[in-house]
């Protein structure tokens, strides 16, 4: 039988082959850190798919690549990575044995993966051009098709709609049938799947509980939305006209039409794929097709006349995209003001009120002690929350959240969720949009509901 090992402190963790491990704790306590060590520890015999700041340890870069600038962008399809060769990282000039056996046990995986992750409809889209959600289903499948005995997933509900959610699940007692052992790092006790058999939990890079998993009494609250009452009688901040956009041959948005209120708040809800991070970069001007469709903001639109960023100045973004795309090497207290930007796009430096204000909110969240550390240093959690206090300090007139609570463990969430409640009810006057898959996910006070479909 199998065993792996990795050194946790003073203590040791080991799994064996069968087990079932899931890995709890709090923000910071090192989980992501300990499934990076596990890998290393049992390289061969494991893949780890991690998603701490939108990476992936599948065995390829594409995913980096789709933010970053500095990476050269990586145009092969779905179906390439996917191939026998890609996953199994083989040089095209290496003379090998034709490993009848193999491919036609890797072909039948594949079909399976394609058909529980439903990602036949993306087989020849560019990587580049998946959403979030597509993008983290098409690392589990390069993950699973390695057909490695252990399997490291870290945090993969977070990201996914609801029913991707649940359909993973499906897939990771079908793994167990199939003998796969499996680590699954989780922030929400209501996403660990029914089939883990034991429970470590972590606490500051130390071992707090380790032995057999009991399963908790907490379900996932279903998403439930109130019928949106009718507009506000102040001006239209957002007005989106006849928006169709076709990606990759298909009709992403067909004659759309949306307008957004000074003072409302909308959540965006759908499938992954159905738009809702491509809404927002339209809206922030992010995406190249803001500038080739009607949408004017705060009743203008850019063009000749009208600078992007007489426009940008007044919106602010929280994205997993904005953290992926974060200097490492910078300081917390140097980034929070780093988005303070004038009309023609120069950053400002800040007011002594903003450095109250980005004090308070440090002091409100408990990030006091990361504040000379530098970005690279942190956790997923803790650079999402100073990325919060960083939209805030400029005080836009528009708010743009996109997963805002994604990395963040149960108690930041709240911790998180108060302060926006504060803040949202001292200026009715913000305009805010949400994309969330949870419902205690949602900010309070969020009245309005977009829902998109495929």
């Amino acid at each position: 039988m199998r065993t792996w090992s990795v050194a946790v402190q003073e203590a040791e963790w080991t799994i064996a082959q069968g087990e079932q491990w899931v890995v709890t704790g709090p923000m910071a306590s090192g989980k992501t850190t300990l499934a990076l060590a596990l890998h290393r520890e049992a390289l061969e015999e494991s893949a780890l798919v991690t998603f701490g700041g939108q990476a992936a340890s599948s065995g390829s870069d594409w995913a980096a690549a789709r933010y970053h600038a500095s990476i050269e962008y990586d145009f092969r399809t779905v179906d390439e990575v996917l191939s026998y060769e890609q996953v199994n990282d083989i040089n095209p000039f290496e003379v090998r044995p034709p490993e009848r056996k193999a491919r036609v046990a890797f072909k039948k995986l594949r079909a399976w993966c394609e058909r529980v992750f439903e990602l036949g409809p993306l087989l020849d889209r560019w990587t580049v051009q998946l959403s979030n959600g597509e993008q983290r289903r098409v690392m589990l499948a390069c993950a699973i098709l390695r057909q490695t005995p252990l399997l490291i997933l870290d945090d993969p509900f977070a990201g996914l709609d609801p029913q991707m959610q649940q359909r993973l699940r499906e897939v990771l007692a079908a793994l167990v049938e199939q003998g796969r052992t499996l680590v699954v790092m989780v922030r929400h006790e209501d996403e660990i799947p029914p089939c883990m058999t034991h429970h470590l939990k972590l606490r500051q890079w130390r071992i707090v509980r380790k032995g057999r998993y009991q399963k908790p009494l907490t379900e996932a609250t279903p998403m439930t939305f109130k019928k949106n009452p009718p507009s506000l009688k102040t001006p239209v901040v957002i007005e989106v006209k006849d928006l169709t956009l076709p990606i990759d041959g298909r009709m992403l948005f067909e004659h759309f039409d949306w307008d957004v209120h000074q003072g409302e708040r909308w959540l965006i809800v759908g499938p992954n794929g159905s738009g809702k991070t491509t809404l927002l970069s339209l809206i922030s001007g992010d995406h190249p097709f803001a500038y080739a469709c009607e949408i004017q903001r705060f009743g203008v639109k850019p063009g000749p006349g009208v600078p992007l960023w007489s426009i940008r100045s007044r919106i602010a973004t929280v994205s997993p995209e904005s953290q992926v795309c974060l200097d490492a090497q910078q300081t917390v207290e140097s980034a929070l003001f780093s988005g303070c930007f004038d009309a023609e796009g120069n950053r400002l430096r800040p007011t002594a009120a903003q450095r109250k204000q980005a004090m308070q909110l440090v002091a409100a969240l408990g990030l006091h002690e990361h504040l000379h550390a530098t970005l690279g240093t942190l956790s997923a959690g803790v650079v999402r929350l100073m990325l919060v206090i960083r939209a805030l300090v400029p005080q836009p007139a528009l708010l743009l959240l996109d997963e805002v609570c994604m990395n963040l463990e149960v108690a930041e969430t709240k911790k998180l969720l108060r302060l926006l409640k504060t803040l949202f009810e001292r200026t009715p006057t913000l305009t805010v949009i949400c994309i969330a898959h949870r419902a205690d996910h949602i900010p309070f006070g969020f009245d309005r509901c977009l829902q998109l479909g495929r």
